[in-house]
C-alpha cells in the first residue's frame, strides 16, 4: 500500500509558520486553554503542527497528545521540545485515519487547521474517527472559516521576507485563486536566499475548504454529534455573528 503523503506544509512553509507566528495569538490561547483546564481526561490536538498551543500547554504542566501529517512540522517540534527540555507525546498521522485505543475528554484543533482537509467525504469520515476517539462526555472543539475569511483579490501576487537568525532568508510570494466549491487556493513559491544566491526553492498550493455553519451543523449531527453549538471565535459564552470569519464549533458527544 502506497504511503499517503502531503505535498504541503514541507521544509520552507514549516520555518515561514514558525517564524511568522512563534506565539499563539493571546486570545486564542485562553479560550483552548480554559477548555484543556475543565478537561477531565485525555487530551489530543489532532494537526498540532510544530506545537504552537501543544508545548505551551504541556509548559503548564497539561498533559496533551498530538498528531501531524507533516514530518517537517514534527521534526520543527522536536526541536522547539529539546531547547525547551519537554517530551511531548505526538506523532504522525492522518486524522481520518486515526486509530487509537484510547478516549479522549477534549479533542480540539486551533487556528483553521480543520479546513485543511478540503475533501468533504474525507473531512465527514474524519469527523466520524473523532467521535470515535472521545469518551461518552468529551467535546470535539475545532475553528473553521467562513465565506467572510475569503480573499476579495485576485491575480496579484503578494510578497513578504523572513530573516533566519543565520543570516539567510526567506521570501514567500504568493497569489490568491478564485474560489471554487468553497475552496481557496494559494499558489506560493518560496526561496531560501543567502546573500544574492537562491540555494533553494518550494512551490506548494495551499488550500483550504470554507464553511456555512448551518452546513457544519449538519455534517456534524450526522458524525453522531448530539449538541452542537456554533460559538464566536474565541469567546465560550457567545454565538456567531453573520459577518464573522471564523466560528468556533463546540460539539459534545452527549
Amino acid at each position: 500500500m502506497t504511503e499517503q503523503k502531503l505535498d504541503t506544509y514541507l521544509d520552507l512553509c514549516t520555518q515561514v509558520y514558525d517564524l511568522s507566528k512563534p506565539t499563539p495569538p493571546e486570545d486564542a490561547y485562553a479560550f483552548y486553554r480554559s477548555y484543556v483546564a475543565d478537561a477531565k481526561g485525555a487530551i489530543l490536538e489532532p494537526m498540532c503542527g510544530t506545537g504552537r498551543f501543544l508545548l505551551p500547554l504541556l509548559t503548564e504542566g497539561f498533559e496533551v497528545q498530538g498528531f501531524d501529517a507533516s514530518q517537517h512540522m514534527l521534526n520543527a517540534m522536536y526541536a522547539k521540545a529539546k531547547l525547551q527540555d519537554l517530551k511531548p507525546t505526538v506523532w504522525k498521522d492522518f486524522v481520518e485515519k486515526l486509530d487509537t485505543p484510547e478516549k479522549y475528554s477534549l479533542i480540539f484543533i486551533p487556528s483553521g487547521s480543520f479546513g485543511l482537509m478540503i475533501n468533504s467525504e474525507i473531512a465527514k469520515r474524519a469527523l466520524v474517527t473523532l467521535y470515535n476517539h472521545l469518551d461518552h462526555d468529551g467535546i470535539l472543539l475545532f475553528e473553521a472559516d467562513t465565506l467572510h475569511f475569503a480573499p476579495t483579490q485576485f491575480g496579484v501576487w503578494n510578497g513578504s521576507e523572513w530573516h533566519r537568525t543565520d543570516g539567510k532568508k526567506i521570501s514567500l510570494n504568493s497569489l490568491a485563486l478564485p474560489i471554487e466549491d468553497y475552496i481557496c487556493s494559494f499558489e506560493c513559491r518560496y526561496e531560501l536566499i543567502d546573500g544574492k544566491n537562491i540555494i533553494n526553492t518550494e512551490i506548494e498550493t495551499l488550500k483550504f475548504r470554507l464553511y456555512e455553519p448551518e452546513h457544519l451543523t449538519k455534517i456534524l449531527k450526522e458524525a453522531g454529534f448530539k449538541n452542537v453549538k456554533i460559538i464566536k471565535a474565541f469567546d465560550r459564552n457567545k454565538t456567531y455573528g453573520i459577518n464573522d470569519e471564523v466560528i468556533v464549533c463546540e460539539c459534545r458527544k452527549s
